[in-house]
């Protein structure tokens, strides 16, 4: 995003060269570690169907209103990794006379996918007063006090957290009956 800003006057901060690569690599820190969640998010949007790399970049920029781009240098080794790590499936499909790799998600992709959001959803509950912004986390979703894994509420057999194991029976029968 950094890259995309323009000096308006030669005095701005961001005429620097420091501050400018100070805030760049803030950003890629930031971005880096966000995006295999991202790209989770969208190819699990896209369910059994999944999704293609460049239809992927595009649903990115619109759905995150061009805040959040991820090169394509970046995306395919990301993919890639995805894959290796048994997270999401690639198939070659046929799409306008093209073959084309369509990613989709995979039952270890939507359990590792429940963590990277409880996880981060909780880190910027808790930050948020610190940076002084408003977070609200959804009332459909438990977040597991042990590790932070995003439950889904509407799955009653939801008994124990899928990632860590505990018990949070208790917590979902305290919650419906706020």
């Amino acid at each position: 995003m950094i890259k995309r800003v323009k000096n308006l006057l030669p005095n701005a901060p961001f005429a620097s060269e420091e501050v400018r690569e100070y805030l760049e690599r803030f950003e890629s820190e930031i971005l880096r570690g966000i995006s295999n969640l991202v790209v989770l998010t969208i190819i699990r949007q896209h369910g059994s169907e999944g999704i293609h790399g460049y239809a992927l970049l595009k649903d990115l920029e619109e759905q995150t209103n061009h805040m959040l781009i991820i090169e394509e240098g970046t995306l395919y080794p990301l993919l890639r990794k995805l894959k290796q790590q048994g997270l999401v499936a690639e198939e070659d499909r046929q799409v306008n006379n093209r073959t084309r790799k369509h990613y989709r998600i995979l039952p270890l992709g939507n359990q590792m996918y429940n963590f990277m959001v409880g996880f981060f959803s909780k880190m910027l509950e808790s930050i948020a007063p610190l940076i002084e912004i408003d977070v609200g986390l959804r009332d459909e979703y438990l977040y597991c006090p042990n590790c932070a894994n995003k439950i889904d509420l509407s799955q009653a057999n939801n008994r124990f957290c899928e990632m860590c194991g505990m018990n949070v029976e208790e917590l979902r029968n305290r919650r419906s009956t706020t």
